[in-house]
């Protein structure tokens, strides 16, 4: 399994958004820090703030900041957030002989549910406690 970009900006966003909690970031910002299009970081934004992880702001003075402290983000609740499917297999995929009386499938969701759960063992102020990322988070938030 593999997650997609979108999840993957999703939560770079977040951790760039945590490490900045002094003021609000701007779209612009964020897209050049990580070299992300600027319309593919509007719908990662979009649905952040859509899902209570972001609060935005329009106007001159507007840009995005965490919508609840960093304490409280799970980091598999955005995955789950951010993701259109964690399915492992998709059964409907393709006709199976199988199905309706598989096991295999209650076991890739009991696979899937116990990566969540570890997922969710982690917040983002988890994340942004290590020095190194931290500082890297700064770094990329400073005028070139």
């Amino acid at each position: 399994m593999e997650l997609t970009f979108h999840t993957d900006y999703g939560l770079r966003v977040l951790m760039f958004a945590g490490a900045h909690r002094d003021r609000r970031v701007t779209m612009r910002e964020v897209a050049m820090a990580y070299a992300i299009s600027l319309e593919h970081l509007r719908k990662v934004v979009h649905r952040l703030a859509q899902s209570g992880f972001l609060a935005t702001t329009k106007g001159r003075a507007g840009g995005l900041r965490l919508a609840r402290p960093a304490e409280e983000i799970r980091v598999g609740d955005v995955v789950l957030a951010m993701e259109d499917s964690l399915a492992i297999v998709d059964c409907s995929r393709q006709p199976c002989p199988l199905c309706g009386g598989c096991s295999l499938k209650g076991v890739f969701e009991s696979a899937r549910q116990a990566f969540v759960d570890r997922l969710n063992e982690f917040t983002l102020a988890d994340l942004l406690h290590n020095a190194d990322t931290f500082g890297e988070l700064q770094r990329l938030g400073q005028p070139a």
